[in-house]
């Protein structure tokens, strides 16, 4: 028999609880009846927050996980720790490596001290990616694969495994490579591959393609939501230590191929192949281990992240080309600091209303 780390009104803190991913894990975690408390500075802005605000089991902290005295008191009786909370995405992360090395890699030894320091905690689950498998043609990639980076994100989330795994050898910790990430969230994003396309489909009526040819193990991010809680409370036999390819084997698809299935589901829309060169990453992926041993399969197709993407644009009015949408023209134009003020009387002002 095997027993799950955490229990119903156990306390799981969240960093970056406001993101794209966090959107969707929160109400999952508080649904399942565990205290959740997000630490965040509110980077691309509140996200989900302001729904659930009002939530008496949801605790916000203002912090930043690169500020020590921020993480040890947000983790102060956690029982589990889901770290979300990154500078994610090739481009996102070129603007300026130093604060990439600073929130992608300093924090992850700052994480494994605060993990190390509190008893309480019995199981981190940390977010990497598929893009550190890099450019690798013609295998289909498991978690035991040579890694291959192209880009300094990739290179980042490497070197925070390597962190891990050095630090906190002997604790329950557990990593979770995700595949390129679609569909709708609270905290839309717009500058992943199937929305992108989606939203060139819907604006243009056609979706320039570069480098075909290359492949992407695409996953739905409420699916990816629903692999963090998995994994959270996970028995330790199963998970501690471990690392996770998470995706599905029918949404690995060519960059082409995607397109196609973009273009099936928006009718009028024609593919055109552009002869440039683009994104050097190909990387097909093994997702049986996790299939396995935690009985994980995703639920949602391209296609079904094609028709939320498209709600949100046509019916909930949202304009794909605002910068608030994309990890990149935010930070050009915003840059690192964060929006928490203003954040925070918003989230005040839902709590107020309920109340």
């Amino acid at each position: 028999m095997t027993v799950k780390v955490l229990s119903p009104d156990d306390l799981v803190l969240v960093t970056g609880g406001a993101g794209y991913v966090g959107s969707h894990l929160l109400p999952f975690l508080l649904e399942k009846g565990f205290r959740v408390r997000v630490l965040e500075n509110f980077l691309y802005g509140p996200g989900g927050l302001p729904e659930i605000a009002p939530h008496p089991r949801l605790e916000v902290c203002y912090g930043d996980v690169c500020n020590i005295r921020d993480m040890f008191r947000a983790a102060k009786g956690a029982k589990a720790v889901v770290a979300l909370a990154a500078l994610v995405g090739d481009g996102a992360c070129e603007l300026d490596h130093d604060e990439t090395v600073a929130i992608n890699i300093e924090s992850t030894k700052l994480l494994c001290q605060v993990v190390k320091h509190e008893p309480g905690i019995q199981r981190l689950v940390f977010a990497s990616s598929c893009s550190v498998y890099g450019a690798t043609e013609g295998l289909v990639l498991n978690e035991g694969s040579r890694l291959n980076p192209v880009s300094f994100y990739a290179r980042s989330r490497i070197v925070s495994e390597k962190i891990l795994r050095r630090e906190l050898d002997g604790r329950s910790f557990v990593i979770l490579r995700l595949g390129t990430l679609f569909g709708g969230s609270k905290r839309p994003r717009f500058d992943l591959l199937v929305n992108t396309m989606t939203c060139r489909a819907l604006n243009d009526g056609r979706i320039p393609v570069m480098g075909g040819a290359a492949w992407r193990p695409n996953l739905h991010v409420r699916d990816a939501a629903r692999a963090f809680m998995i994994a959270a409370e996970a028995s330790n036999e199963r998970v501690s230590g471990e690392v996770f390819n998470v995706g599905s084997d029918e949404n690995n698809e060519t960059i082409l191929g995607v397109a196609e299935r973009v273009a099936a589901r928006v009718p009028g829309t024609e593919v055109e192949s552009v002869h440039a060169v683009g994104d050097l990453r190909s990387y097909r992926v093994s997702f049986s281990k996790i299939r396995h041993i935690l009985d994980f399969a995703p639920e949602y197709s391209i296609e079904s992240g094609v028709d939320e993407i498209r709600s949100q644009v046509e019916d909930g009015g949202l304009d794909w080309s605002d910068s608030r949408y994309s990890n990149l023209q935010h930070l050009k134009e915003n840059g690192f600091a964060g929006e928490g003020p203003a954040c925070l009387e918003e989230l005040r002002a839902c709590i107020g209303e309920v109340a």
